[in-house]
Protein backbone atom coordinates (compact mmCIF):
# COMPACT_ATOMS: atom_id res chain seq x y z
CA UNK A 1 0.00 0.00 0.00
CA UNK A 2 1.46 3.31 -1.16
CA UNK A 3 0.39 5.43 1.51
CA UNK A 4 2.27 2.64 4.17
CA UNK A 5 5.28 2.84 2.04
CA UNK A 6 5.86 5.99 2.44
CA UNK A 7 5.09 6.36 6.18
CA UNK A 8 7.93 3.48 6.64
CA UNK A 9 10.09 4.46 4.39
CA UNK A 10 10.19 8.28 5.76
CA UNK A 11 10.21 7.08 9.81
CA UNK A 12 13.90 4.87 8.35
CA UNK A 13 14.82 7.99 7.07
CA UNK A 14 14.45 10.37 9.10
CA UNK A 15 16.28 7.96 12.23
CA UNK A 16 19.28 8.05 9.93
CA UNK A 17 19.41 11.29 8.22
CA UNK A 18 18.61 13.21 12.10
CA UNK A 19 22.18 12.72 13.53
CA UNK A 20 23.48 14.23 10.19
CA UNK A 21 21.59 16.91 10.37
CA UNK A 22 22.53 18.08 13.77
CA UNK A 23 25.95 17.71 12.64
CA UNK A 24 25.12 20.06 9.59
CA UNK A 25 23.50 22.54 11.72
CA UNK A 26 26.70 22.87 14.23
CA UNK A 27 29.21 23.07 11.33
CA UNK A 28 27.06 25.88 9.87
CA UNK A 29 26.17 27.34 12.40
CA UNK A 30 22.11 26.80 12.55
CA UNK A 31 21.87 27.14 16.14
CA UNK A 32 19.51 28.02 18.81
CA UNK A 33 20.79 29.88 21.86
CA UNK A 34 19.28 29.66 25.57
CA UNK A 35 17.06 32.67 26.20
CA UNK A 36 15.05 33.95 29.08
CA UNK A 37 11.47 32.44 27.31
CA UNK A 38 13.68 29.21 26.49
CA UNK A 39 13.53 26.23 28.37
CA UNK A 40 16.59 24.73 27.02
CA UNK A 41 20.18 26.33 28.66
CA UNK A 42 22.88 25.26 25.78
CA UNK A 43 22.65 25.79 22.25
CA UNK A 44 20.95 23.44 20.55
CA UNK A 45 20.93 22.47 16.28
CA UNK A 46 18.56 23.68 14.25
CA UNK A 47 18.01 22.01 10.94
CA UNK A 48 15.10 18.98 12.18
CA UNK A 49 13.02 20.97 9.97
CA UNK A 50 15.09 20.47 6.92
CA UNK A 51 15.62 16.23 7.52
CA UNK A 52 11.93 16.40 8.32
CA UNK A 53 11.02 17.72 5.22
CA UNK A 54 14.04 15.76 3.24
CA UNK A 55 12.69 12.74 4.40
CA UNK A 56 9.37 12.89 3.82
CA UNK A 57 9.91 14.30 0.19
CA UNK A 58 12.30 11.36 -0.44
CA UNK A 59 9.89 8.48 0.80
CA UNK A 60 6.95 9.79 -1.13
CA UNK A 61 8.54 10.25 -4.46
CA UNK A 62 10.53 6.89 -3.82
CA UNK A 63 7.05 5.72 -3.15
CA UNK A 64 5.84 6.46 -6.44
CA UNK A 65 8.44 5.17 -8.38
CA UNK A 66 8.34 2.10 -6.76
CA UNK A 67 4.78 1.79 -7.63
CA UNK A 68 5.19 3.45 -11.37
CA UNK A 69 2.60 6.54 -10.78
CA UNK A 70 2.60 9.82 -11.34
CA UNK A 71 2.16 12.46 -8.51
CA UNK A 72 -1.33 13.31 -7.85
CA UNK A 73 -2.57 16.88 -7.95
CA UNK A 74 -3.49 17.70 -4.17
CA UNK A 75 -0.18 16.30 -3.44
CA UNK A 76 1.96 18.54 -5.87
CA UNK A 77 0.71 21.51 -4.39
CA UNK A 78 0.34 20.91 -1.14
CA UNK A 79 4.59 19.76 -1.32
CA UNK A 80 4.78 22.82 -3.20
CA UNK A 81 3.85 25.22 -0.87
CA UNK A 82 6.11 23.63 1.90
CA UNK A 83 8.95 24.61 0.00
CA UNK A 84 7.84 28.61 0.45
CA UNK A 85 7.59 28.18 4.00
CA UNK A 86 10.59 25.72 4.41
CA UNK A 87 12.70 28.55 2.80
CA UNK A 88 11.34 31.31 4.87
CA UNK A 89 11.61 29.17 7.91
CA UNK A 90 15.51 28.74 7.52
CA UNK A 91 15.88 32.23 6.53
CA UNK A 92 14.15 33.24 9.84
CA UNK A 93 16.06 30.92 11.98
CA UNK A 94 19.47 32.33 10.86
CA UNK A 95 18.72 36.00 10.02
CA UNK A 96 15.73 36.52 12.07
CA UNK A 97 12.56 38.56 9.91
CA UNK A 98 9.98 41.31 10.30
CA UNK A 99 6.44 39.96 11.29
CA UNK A 100 4.92 41.78 7.91
CA UNK A 101 7.72 40.58 5.80
CA UNK A 102 6.81 36.92 7.84
CA UNK A 103 2.97 36.97 7.06
CA UNK A 104 3.73 38.01 3.55
CA UNK A 105 5.69 35.11 3.32
CA UNK A 106 3.22 32.41 5.14
CA UNK A 107 0.25 34.00 2.24
CA UNK A 108 2.22 33.22 -0.24
CA UNK A 109 2.55 29.82 0.58
CA UNK A 110 -1.05 29.50 1.42
CA UNK A 111 -1.81 31.32 -2.33
CA UNK A 112 0.37 28.16 -4.02
CA UNK A 113 -1.97 25.75 -2.39
CA UNK A 114 -5.40 27.76 -3.16
CA UNK A 115 -3.95 27.62 -6.63
CA UNK A 116 -4.64 23.87 -7.10
CA UNK A 117 -8.44 25.16 -7.34
CA UNK A 118 -9.85 22.80 -4.02
CA UNK A 119 -10.93 26.04 -2.49
CA UNK A 120 -14.13 24.88 0.52
CA UNK A 121 -17.06 26.34 -0.30
CA UNK A 122 -18.29 28.04 2.73
CA UNK A 123 -21.45 29.46 1.26
CA UNK A 124 -19.65 33.02 0.29
CA UNK A 125 -18.70 34.59 -2.70
CA UNK A 126 -15.71 33.50 -4.03
CA UNK A 127 -13.17 36.44 -2.94
CA UNK A 128 -14.28 36.08 -0.21
CA UNK A 129 -13.99 32.00 0.34
CA UNK A 130 -10.78 32.68 -1.09
CA UNK A 131 -9.66 35.09 1.34
CA UNK A 132 -11.02 33.41 4.54
CA UNK A 133 -9.76 30.02 4.11
CA UNK A 134 -5.80 32.15 3.42
CA UNK A 135 -6.26 34.15 6.72
CA UNK A 136 -7.11 30.27 8.12
CA UNK A 137 -3.81 29.17 7.05
CA UNK A 138 -1.46 31.55 7.74
CA UNK A 139 -3.29 31.86 11.76
CA UNK A 140 -2.27 28.18 11.75
CA UNK A 141 1.07 28.44 10.71
CA UNK A 142 1.72 30.90 13.29
CA UNK A 143 -0.60 28.95 15.77
CA UNK A 144 1.94 25.71 15.14
CA UNK A 145 5.07 28.14 15.04
CA UNK A 146 3.72 29.53 18.47
CA UNK A 147 3.38 26.40 19.97
CA UNK A 148 6.80 24.70 18.86
CA UNK A 149 8.24 25.42 22.80
CA UNK A 150 8.85 22.37 24.61
CA UNK A 151 10.74 18.90 23.35
CA UNK A 152 8.60 16.71 21.14
CA UNK A 153 4.98 18.73 20.91
CA UNK A 154 4.36 19.78 17.59
CA UNK A 155 6.30 16.86 16.06
CA UNK A 156 4.39 14.40 18.06
CA UNK A 157 0.75 16.22 17.59
CA UNK A 158 2.00 16.52 13.75
CA UNK A 159 2.51 13.04 13.05
CA UNK A 160 -0.74 12.16 15.15
CA UNK A 161 -2.79 14.53 13.13
CA UNK A 162 -1.04 13.93 9.47
CA UNK A 163 -1.73 10.61 10.16
CA UNK A 164 -5.37 10.68 10.55
CA UNK A 165 -5.72 13.45 7.71
CA UNK A 166 -3.87 10.08 5.54
CA UNK A 167 -6.64 7.62 6.66
CA UNK A 168 -8.99 10.41 5.46
CA UNK A 169 -7.58 11.05 1.95
CA UNK A 170 -6.95 7.17 1.59
CA UNK A 171 -10.85 6.41 2.42
CA UNK A 172 -11.39 8.98 -0.41
CA UNK A 173 -8.99 7.45 -2.64
CA UNK A 174 -6.63 10.52 -2.67
CA UNK A 175 -3.44 8.08 -2.45
CA UNK A 176 -1.34 10.27 -3.63
CA UNK A 177 -1.85 13.16 -1.11
CA UNK A 178 -2.69 9.95 1.93
CA UNK A 179 1.08 9.31 0.92
CA UNK A 180 2.59 12.48 1.29
CA UNK A 181 0.49 13.02 4.64
CA UNK A 182 2.01 9.49 6.35
CA UNK A 183 5.55 10.60 4.95
CA UNK A 184 5.09 13.68 6.66
CA UNK A 185 3.57 11.50 9.72
CA UNK A 186 6.30 8.92 9.35
CA UNK A 187 8.86 11.95 9.38
CA UNK A 188 8.33 13.46 12.52
CA UNK A 189 8.09 9.97 14.30
CA UNK A 190 11.44 8.89 13.31
CA UNK A 191 12.34 12.86 13.75
CA UNK A 192 10.87 12.54 17.69
CA UNK A 193 13.62 10.41 19.48
CA UNK A 194 15.81 13.62 18.75
CA UNK A 195 14.08 15.54 20.20
CA UNK A 196 12.24 13.91 22.94
CA UNK A 197 12.29 13.78 26.04
CA UNK A 198 16.34 15.86 25.29
CA UNK A 199 17.12 17.56 22.50
CA UNK A 200 19.59 17.17 20.32
CA UNK A 201 18.41 18.97 17.51
CA UNK A 202 15.43 21.27 17.27
CA UNK A 203 12.84 21.98 14.94
CA UNK A 204 12.90 25.26 14.26
CA UNK A 205 11.30 28.32 12.36
CA UNK A 206 11.68 26.25 9.28
CA UNK A 207 9.88 23.07 10.78
CA UNK A 208 7.31 24.62 12.57
CA UNK A 209 6.44 26.53 9.34
CA UNK A 210 6.29 23.50 7.65
CA UNK A 211 4.55 21.67 9.86
CA UNK A 212 1.81 24.00 10.73
CA UNK A 213 1.20 24.56 6.83
CA UNK A 214 0.82 20.79 6.19
CA UNK A 215 -1.86 20.70 8.68
CA UNK A 216 -3.56 23.75 7.48
CA UNK A 217 -3.13 22.56 3.96
CA UNK A 218 -4.34 19.06 5.26
CA UNK A 219 -7.74 20.26 6.64
CA UNK A 220 -8.80 22.75 4.11
CA UNK A 221 -8.43 19.70 1.75
CA UNK A 222 -10.33 17.51 3.96
CA UNK A 223 -13.14 20.24 4.26
CA UNK A 224 -12.97 21.00 0.29
CA UNK A 225 -13.16 17.22 -0.28
CA UNK A 226 -15.81 16.27 2.00
CA UNK A 227 -19.45 15.89 1.22
CA UNK A 228 -21.75 18.71 1.77
CA UNK A 229 -23.05 18.61 5.41
CA UNK A 230 -22.08 18.29 9.08
CA UNK A 231 -19.03 16.34 8.73
CA UNK A 232 -17.13 19.47 7.26
CA UNK A 233 -16.85 20.53 10.87
CA UNK A 234 -14.65 17.19 11.32
CA UNK A 235 -11.34 18.79 10.45
CA UNK A 236 -11.47 22.33 12.13
CA UNK A 237 -12.16 20.00 15.36
CA UNK A 238 -9.29 17.87 14.45
CA UNK A 239 -6.08 20.71 15.18
CA UNK A 240 -8.62 22.92 17.74
CA UNK A 241 -5.86 22.43 19.91
CA UNK A 242 -3.02 24.80 18.52
CA UNK A 243 -6.06 26.94 17.53
CA UNK A 244 -7.26 27.48 21.29
CA UNK A 245 -3.40 27.42 22.29
CA UNK A 246 -2.92 30.63 19.71
CA UNK A 247 -6.24 32.23 20.86
CA UNK A 248 -5.50 31.57 24.63
CA UNK A 249 -2.50 33.27 24.35
CA UNK A 250 -3.05 36.09 22.09
CA UNK A 251 -5.97 37.16 24.37
CA UNK A 252 -3.91 37.16 27.53
CA UNK A 253 -0.85 39.25 25.82
CA UNK A 254 -3.21 41.61 24.50
CA UNK A 255 -5.09 41.87 28.13
CA UNK A 256 -1.81 42.63 29.97
CA UNK A 257 -0.31 45.01 26.81
CA UNK A 258 2.44 42.61 25.15
CA UNK A 259 3.00 42.57 21.54
CA UNK A 260 1.71 39.52 20.63
CA UNK A 261 4.40 38.57 18.53
CA UNK A 262 7.50 38.36 20.88
CA UNK A 263 7.44 34.79 22.06
CA UNK A 264 6.99 33.89 26.12
CA UNK A 265 6.54 31.07 28.41
CA UNK A 266 3.26 31.84 28.77
CA UNK A 267 1.55 28.89 26.60
CA UNK A 268 -1.13 26.88 27.92
CA UNK A 269 1.27 23.63 27.36
CA UNK A 270 3.46 25.64 30.00
CA UNK A 271 1.37 26.71 32.61
CA UNK A 272 0.10 23.18 32.41
CA UNK A 273 3.32 22.36 33.23
CA UNK A 274 4.29 24.37 36.21
CA UNK A 275 1.28 22.34 37.55
CA UNK A 276 2.17 19.19 36.29
CA UNK A 277 6.05 19.98 37.48
CA UNK A 278 7.22 17.70 34.36
CA UNK A 279 7.40 18.52 30.93
CA UNK A 280 7.48 15.61 29.72
CA UNK A 281 4.53 13.90 31.18
CA UNK A 282 2.77 17.28 30.30
CA UNK A 283 3.61 16.21 26.32
CA UNK A 284 2.59 13.15 26.70
CA UNK A 285 -0.69 14.36 28.21
CA UNK A 286 -0.85 17.17 25.49
CA UNK A 287 -0.21 13.83 22.69
CA UNK A 288 -3.25 11.79 24.03
CA UNK A 289 -5.38 15.19 23.70
CA UNK A 290 -4.28 15.69 19.89
CA UNK A 291 -5.11 12.00 19.37
CA UNK A 292 -8.65 12.48 21.16
CA UNK A 293 -9.47 15.23 19.23
CA UNK A 294 -8.18 14.13 15.63
CA UNK A 295 -10.80 10.75 17.08
CA UNK A 296 -13.40 13.37 17.56
CA UNK A 297 -12.98 14.83 13.94
CA UNK A 298 -12.93 11.34 12.22
CA UNK A 299 -16.06 10.53 13.85
CA UNK A 300 -17.60 14.06 13.00
CA UNK A 301 -16.27 13.52 9.34
CA UNK A 302 -17.55 10.21 8.98
CA UNK A 303 -20.82 10.39 10.58
CA UNK A 304 -21.57 14.42 8.79
CA UNK A 305 -24.73 14.17 11.02
CA UNK A 306 -25.98 16.94 13.35
CA UNK A 307 -26.11 15.33 16.79
CA UNK A 308 -22.72 14.12 16.96
CA UNK A 309 -21.21 17.22 15.55
CA UNK A 310 -23.19 19.61 18.16
CA UNK A 311 -22.11 16.97 21.06
CA UNK A 312 -18.49 16.63 20.14
CA UNK A 313 -17.72 20.79 19.39
CA UNK A 314 -19.92 21.32 22.42
CA UNK A 315 -18.03 18.98 24.82
CA UNK A 316 -14.62 20.12 23.44
CA UNK A 317 -15.65 24.10 23.62
CA UNK A 318 -16.74 23.41 26.98
CA UNK A 319 -13.43 21.64 27.91
CA UNK A 320 -10.88 23.95 26.36
CA UNK A 321 -12.85 27.03 27.69
CA UNK A 322 -12.92 25.58 31.61
CA UNK A 323 -9.40 24.93 31.04
CA UNK A 324 -8.38 28.33 28.89
CA UNK A 325 -10.42 30.59 32.31
CA UNK A 326 -7.97 27.74 34.84
CA UNK A 327 -4.78 28.10 33.00
CA UNK A 328 -4.98 32.17 32.95
CA UNK A 329 -5.28 32.01 36.70
CA UNK A 330 -1.38 30.10 36.89
CA UNK A 331 1.30 32.51 36.95
CA UNK A 332 3.98 32.12 34.07
CA UNK A 333 6.84 30.84 35.84
CA UNK A 334 10.36 32.59 35.23
CA UNK A 335 13.67 30.61 34.18
CA UNK A 336 14.95 28.06 36.69
CA UNK A 337 18.93 28.43 36.13
CA UNK A 338 18.79 24.17 36.53
CA UNK A 339 15.20 23.16 35.14
CA UNK A 340 14.10 19.53 35.38
CA UNK A 341 14.64 17.12 31.61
Amino acid sequence: MLPAAAFGFALFLALVLTPLGARLAWAVGYLDHPEARKLHTSATALLGGVVVFVSALAAWFGAHLARHGNARHEAVFLLAGAVIVLLLGLWDDRFGMRPGVKLCGQAAAGAALLASGLVPDLGLPVALNVGLTLVALVALMNAVNFLDNMNGMVGGLAAIALAAFGWTSAARGAGGLAAAQFAIAGACLGFLPYNFPRARIFLGDAGSLFLGYSLGASAVLAFASAPPGWGRLGPPLMLAYPAFDMIFVVVNRLREGRRVHVGGRDHTNHRLASVIRCPTRTVLLLWVSGAALCASGLAVLKLNRPLPTLLLWGLWTILLGWTGLRLSSIPVRPREANPAP
